[in-house]
């Protein structure tokens, strides 16, 4: 038996969308900060699913023009912020799904690995 401090199982809150952001295209993104490392354990593959789900339902039924006016009609895309390098194959795997995917609902999907402090409006 081991004793110590166990690591937190990296899960994703899926009540709430992390960050709204315009891209430099015009594009609004919906971020998801990704910012424990990647396991492709049960428990972070499920919860990042039930993370893109809120996003999806935020874009088409009406959060995202209700808090954000400018932002109705416009394209959007859920952009995976990754702080903590690539995820994993099983995750990657999922992500490739959830792009060919999302154009039905009339999103688009990506993800972006970086270092670096996040700009945009956040959402609680």
């Amino acid at each position: 038996m081991r004793f110590g401090k166990r690591q937190e199982e990296s899960r994703f809150d899926t009540g709430k969308v992390d960050l709204v952001a315009e891209s430099a295209d015009g594009i609004i993104e919906l971020v998801v900060v990704a910012d424990r490392p990647w396991t492709g354990s049960d428990l972070q593959v499920s919860s990042l699913q039930g993370k893109v789900q809120t996003y999806v339902s935020f874009a088409l039924d009406g959060g995202l023009a209700q808090q954000f006016p400018e932002a109705a009609g416009r394209p959007w895309r859920i952009v995976l912020h990754c702080l903590t390098g690539a995820p994993d194959a099983r995750t990657q795997s999922v992500l490739d799904v959830l792009a060919t995917r999302l154009p039905e609902y009339g999103g688009l999907c990506s993800s972006v690995l970086s270092e670096g402090p996040l700009t945009g409006t956040s959402v609680a």
